[in-house]
């Protein structure tokens, strides 16, 4: 009889909250008790939502939700650590592990943090070697528009086309000079 298949927890395919998430939404005011949800989606539907309320005076974030039929409700401790250029960066610290952390992941009921979970992966180390480089080729055929993807991408330089998007031109066969200067020209 073969063995019955255990796969690993995906930590991107799990519910996550973040110190981020957290300031974006408002709740990280200084002085304020501050009230809410906090929701998730998939495909644009909704996955589910929990209740926050957050305290910096007294540092701590409580949860409220139901995991299954079983209501949930405990408290997250925060610490702060001064930035060097003033204010404070926020940290949750963890139940099980007692580290400090900026993303907690929802697995078996409780939010931890990813140290807390020795066997769950991110989704890229489940894929085989051989999967992982047939993407890295595919991206490799898509390379303009993955080179125009990145930050500090340029095209151009004192009115010249750079050397790295000359040779993505040249192999992608769309390095002609006749519209090249037109571009230029522009």
């Amino acid at each position: 009889m073969p063995k019955f298949p255990t796969w690993p927890d995906c930590f991107d395919e799990v519910k996550k909250m973040t110190i981020t998430d957290l300031r974006h939404m408002g709740y990280l005011r200084p002085g304020a008790i501050a009230r809410g949800p906090m929701r998730w989606t998939r495909s644009g539907k909704p996955s589910g939502s929990i209740g926050l309320i957050v305290s910096l005076q007294e540092r701590f974030v409580e949860l409220d939700y139901k995991y299954g039929d079983k209501p949930v409700n405990y408290r997250l401790q925060l610490e702060s650590i001064p930035k060097h250029f003033g204010g404070c960066e926020w940290y949750f610290i963890c139940p099980a592990t007692g580290k400090r952390c900026r993303t907690l992941y929802l697995i078996g009921g409780k939010f931890l943090s990813r140290f807390a979970y020795p066997s769950a992966m991110y989704s890229a180390q489940t894929e085989s070697k051989y999967c992982r480089e047939m993407f890295k080729a595919f991206r490799y055929l898509d390379l303009e528009s993955d080179f125009l993807g990145k930050r500090h991408a340029r095209t151009t330089y004192n009115g010249k086309l750079t050397k790295r998007y000359r040779r993505i031109l040249e192999r992608e066969g769309r390095f002609n000079p006749n519209t090249i200067r037109r571009f230029l020209n522009r």
